[in-house]
């Protein structure tokens, strides 16, 4: 209702202002001046509205944005143009003494101002009403984020400290990172090289921090969590990756050597600290969470060719079982990135960040700014906030239930379609869309996931069938129902299981991936991506 008063104000301003400059040209005598106040009278509103025309066409027919007000604005500045016309053309009439002649010159001026300031205060009006319920928002972030932000842990609990000074001593090194390090690909370094051995000597405190820290129950870096924001720095995800390349390289040269136990507890160590780094919520701690989980699979596929039967009991370890059959789930983190785009919301209300700062004007004009930001508040933030929060929730909805066994679960990979659409073909909101950009591309790196546990879980029963026979089992059905209740499902298939294929150097077990095309599996680890193939899996080499 307050956005129905505000326009019927502007065409009201609109239509005095006419008023007020025909009756000013009656007072004139015929020529050139009163031709100037007509045209004042009549363009000055069409000009006044022609930007803000433009604008919302612009959010309706570029940006395609489904709340625009690009229908009422238009409305407006016609009936503005034609009212003016009218008036003009009414109060001029060629006759003894034109009526506008007789109009109050300074009450229809007055008018004029009041309409103006009655336009003016009902924007304040619907801005104080935008601002509470920005203040909802930040409140109800907060809660959200306390509710899913990992517990304050005592000093010997916390892993935090020893990530810290591994990192320091990766980020140091800058050998280590470069485009030539062996750590680049350490699924397919050759860990003989005495690149790699010089490597790890340098390195082997440290190595010895990250086992250390990985033992730790859990993880807190310090940051305010209970003030979540966009200028939240997170240096410790990318240290996290090149952390767990390390150690995983550590790992292979470990089975090399012959300490397959060793090189089997790294493996734990590395879900370890992929549990760590999951324990901030939010997307980008996930996705580096199944990054680091992905590092700890392709190590394992690696390892379990070099097991023997002495060390069977390494590989009867639990904690190496409740890793491979683990089910990553980023509901959590969506949970903590809701409150994060809740927070930015109110940010962005509050001025504590500006338009420009988020993407959203590429002019960073002082005043303009500031005027931008009341239109945006006033008229496409709340539209805005709900679609924001009606996304993340859909989107938590599908991330709550991954494919189980049983699953026709080609769905998964189905499930981004509804809201990818939503958020391209109509944005519903220019933040939303900033914020986010990519939650089906998420849901499909879930299912990703998923597919390779599922894989390691066929590769870790050959093994176990191996080390009791003797000899590698000739296909993925012989392991039911001794050492699998099920070949298992793929994620991205309607029916059937993971794809396994066994030949002379050993087997190749994988998922079809997101396109649901069998693309011949994936290539070995270290070798260059093949365009169109997203076959998604571990090798077992014999």
């Amino acid at each position: 209702m307050g956005h129905l008063f505000f326009y019927l104000a502007v065409i009201a301003a609109c239509l005095l202002w006419s008023a007020a400059f025909t009756a000013a040209a009656a007072r004139t005598r015929p020529g050139w001046i009163r031709w100037i106040l007509i045209a004042v009278a009549v363009t000055v509103p069409v000009l006044a509205a022609a930007p803000w025309v433009l604008v919302t066409a612009r959010l309706a027919f570029g940006a395609r944005l489904e709340t625009n007000w690009f229908a009422p604005t238009l409305t407006a500045a016609i009936a503005a143009a034609i009212g003016g016309v009218w008036i003009s053309r009414a109060g001029l009439a060629p006759r003894a003494a034109p009526a506008a002649a007789a109009w109050p010159l300074v009450g229809l001026a007055a008018m004029c101002v009041l309409a103006n300031a009655v336009a003016a205060g009902t924007l304040l009006l619907i801005d104080n009403a935008v601002m509470a319920e920005v203040r909802a928002a930040r409140t109800e972030a907060v809660a959200v984020m306390q509710s899913v932000v990992p517990p304050v842990l005592p000093a010997d609990e916390d892993a935090a400290p020893l990530y810290r000074q591994a990192f320091e001593r990766i980020e140091i090194d800058k050998g280590l990172t470069a485009e030539q390090s062996p750590l680049k690909a350490a699924a397919a370094a050759d860990v003989s090289t005495d690149e790699v051995t010089a490597l790890l000597a340098r390195h082997a405190t440290t190595l010895d921090l990250l086992r250390r820290a990985a033992a730790k129950p859990g993880c807190r870096f310090a940051r305010d969590w209970a003030r979540p924001s966009m200028g939240m720095l997170l240096p410790e995800l990318a240290s996290m990756r090149h952390a767990a390349r390390l150690l995983a390289l550590a790992a292979r040269r470990e089975a090399t050597s012959g300490d397959v136990s060793a090189a089997l507890a790294d493996v734990v160590r590395l879900h370890r600290m992929a549990i760590h780094v999951a324990a901030e919520p939010i997307l980008i701690s996930g996705l580096v969470e199944t990054a680091v989980d992905s590092i700890a699979l392709e190590t394992l596929a690696v390892i379990l060719p070099l097991i023997t039967a002495k060390d069977a009991a390494a590989l009867a370890d639990p904690a190496l079982g409740d890793f491979v059959r683990s089910q990553p789930s980023f509901e959590r983190h969506a949970l903590g990135e809701e409150a994060f785009g809740l927070a930015t919301f109110a940010d962005l209300a509050e001025a504590k960040v500006r338009l420009h700062d988020l993407g959203m004007s590429p002019d960073p004009v002082g005043f303009a700014i500031s005027v931008a930001s009341i239109l945006y508040r006033c008229f496409l933030l709340p539209s805005d906030l709900a679609a924001y929060t009606g996304a993340m929730s859909r989107w938590r909805a599908q991330a709550a239930r991954p494919a189980m066994p049983d699953e026709r679960s080609a769905e998964v990979a189905r499930r981004p379609a509804p809201i990818g659409s939503e958020l391209t073909t109509n944005r519903q909101g220019l933040l939303t869309s900033l914020l986010t950009p990519a939650l089906g591309a998420i849901l499909k790196t879930q299912a990703k996931s998923l597919a390779k546990h599922r894989a390691a879980e066929v590769l870790l029963a050959a093994t176990r069938a191996r080390l009791k026979s003797g000899e590698q089992p000739g296909s993925a059905e012989s392991l039911v129902p001794e050492w699998l209740l099920a070949v298992p499902a793929d994620p991205f298939r309607d029916e059937g299981s993971l794809t396994v294929k066994t030949s002379a150097d050993g087997w190749l077990v994988y998922s079809v991936g997101p396109d649901g095309e069998d693309d011949g599996g994936p290539g070995p680890a270290g070798a260059a991506a093949v365009e169109g193939n997203d076959d998604v899996g571990l090798r077992l080499a014999r």
